[in-house]
């Protein structure tokens, strides 16, 4: 009896918490505060769950009354704040950008819905998103190997040195990730794929100087393939900007 009761205790608890689901409603997106932290984003994610499960509009920029908030989602000086903050330490910058990547993986889960025509439901900003995520993850890293630097009795060692190096080549697989939605040109809007766009423009260079030992032997295939693939001229022109970028980082060492 005693084993029963307790199991339909655990059970009312569990149906309980998940019917709960975090703050909801306007209370869940804070915009009065200037820059969110990753307990805001953490908030924000819960709210994203409870809206996608019971099949409302997740905030987007085509609706007025949360256009804002979507921008807020993605604003990057929500990183930029902390992680280019010298006057705080190298160890609270390196656990703030790690636990807003976690944050960042869990809005790409939340924006990547497709339709029954096999197009995303939130093209413009499922491209947001990702784009959102290419500065967090330099600032992820390179505050990763600052920290491992500053912890290490001797910075130099060929330890170190692999780890870090280890580390950049990360950061060049991830940006590589971005590339792969070349693939799926189809499911995005031309508005979307320009906004895509811009993202190779912006971003990929930015990498290249924060992982300057970075192997980009595998990036530079998975170029050539999606110039065989892309059908979007603006993607295609930033794509053969991009290869030549690494043909001479490659060239150069």
């Amino acid at each position: 009896m005693r084993k029963s009761v307790c199991f339909s205790l655990v059970s009312f608890l569990l149906l309980f918490l998940i019917g709960c689901g975090g703050k909801g409603g306007a209370g869940a997106f804070p915009m009065e505060k200037k820059y969110w932290t990753s307990e805001d984003y953490q908030t924000v994610n819960d709210e994203l769950t409870n809206l996608k499960y019971n099949d409302k509009e997740l905030p987007n920029l085509d609706n007025p009354k949360t256009a804002d908030v979507f921008r807020k989602i993605v604003d990057t000086s929500n990183v930029s704040i902390v992680a280019t903050d010298n006057q705080l330490g190298i160890k609270h910058r390196s656990e703030f950008t790690s636990k807003l990547f976690d944050e960042y993986r869990s809005l790409v889960s939340a924006y990547s819905g497709i339709d029954r025509t096999d197009k995303y439901q939130y093209p413009v900003e499922f491209v947001e998103i990702l784009k959102f995520g290419l500065p967090l993850q330099i600032y992820y890293i390179t505050t990763n190997n600052e920290n491992n630097i500053k912890n290490s009795d001797d910075p130099k060692s060929p330890q170190v040195v692999d780890l870090l190096v280890r580390n950049q080549n990360v950061l060049v697989g991830n940006f590589e990730l971005y590339l792969d939605y070349i693939n799926f040109e189809d499911r995005f809007t031309d508005k979307a794929l320009a906004s895509y766009s811009e993202g190779l423009k912006d971003f990929f260079p930015r990498l290249i100087d924060a992982a300057p030992n970075g192997d980009y032997s595998g990036m530079a295939v998975k170029i050539d393939n999606m110039l065989k693939k892309s059908k979007n001229q603006p993607i295609i022109a930033q794509l053969e900007i991009l290869k030549g970028l690494i043909k001479n980082k490659i060239t150069s060492h």
